[in-house]
């Protein structure tokens, strides 16, 4: 880096910002890259504090974990690897879609490197709770799936499906091409939005925003973990607010 800037001639000292993917080498602000260009930048501008930020779209995904979903997720992943990985159970299953005239006519695999996959996934798995808890009963294997007759589990798997609707939404405008960095930023700062009035309308038991968990109408918890994945996305973008 120290090479290219000298070849191109640009001072250190008029250097605000960097930003980088993630990766361990460079992310630490105490040690690091990160560090060694701090510290060169102050040798010729000792009061210029250089701006750090990390990949917006890789801090958005990161958010979803404070939702601590592993418990709607894990059933998720287990049942459509059951259903998907073993051939015969795929092909009966297809079969079985097909003789029911169902909305579908399979499941979606989950992908752990493309988390924007498992709100499709889940989304998918909701729509034909019905017809996958009619094949089970059909192979006597429904014991090993008790979730899928758990209210308490199927409302948190309605609000995963709309919460990661809403965040997968997000996602592909952060994507997008030809974007600066305060358009990307907007857009979070309407999500962060959004989410009071999600949250506001989930206190008033309204589900304008969550139609898949309204065919419940249980609020439950879900007014924290809204306020939580807010709170969560204010600490993950805030330097992008230095700009």
């Amino acid at each position: 880096m120290s090479a290219v800037i000298q070849r191109h001639k640009l001072p250190w000292s008029t250097l605000t910002n960097v930003t980088t993917d993630g990766s361990p080498n460079l992310t630490g602000k105490n040690i690091g890259m990160l560090k060694k260009i701090q510290d060169r930048v102050k040798e010729d501008n000792p009061e210029q504090e250089v701006i750090f930020l990390h990949c917006i779209i890789h801090q958005e995904a990161l958010c979803k974990s404070v939702l601590q979903l592993d418990h709607v997720v894990k059933p998720v992943v287990k049942l459509v690897n059951f259903i998907r990985a073993r051939g015969l159970h795929h092909h009966q299953f297809i079969h079985f879609l097909e003789e029911t005239d169902a909305d579908h006519r399979d499941l979606l695999y989950h992908s752990n490197v493309r988390w924007l996959s498992l709100g499709k996934v889940c989304q998918r798995v909701w729509e034909l709770k019905q017809e996958i808890i009619s094949f089970l009963e059909l192979l006597e294997n429904t014991d090993n799936f008790p979730e899928l007759n758990d209210t308490d589990w199927l409302c948190d798997l309605a609000f995963t499906v709309d919460i990661l609707t809403h965040m997968n939404e997000l996602n592909v405008k952060l994507q997008g091409k030809n974007q600066f960095v305060h358009e990307m930023q907007a857009n979070v700062r309407d999500f962060k939005t959004r989410l009071v009035l999600f949250s506001k309308q989930m206190s008033d038991k309204s589900f304008a925003h969550f139609p898949t968990l309204a065919t419940l109408k249980d609020v439950k918890k879900y007014r924290k973990s809204l306020d939580d994945l807010h709170e969560e996305f204010c600490r993950r973008v805030c330097d992008f607010g230095k700009i």
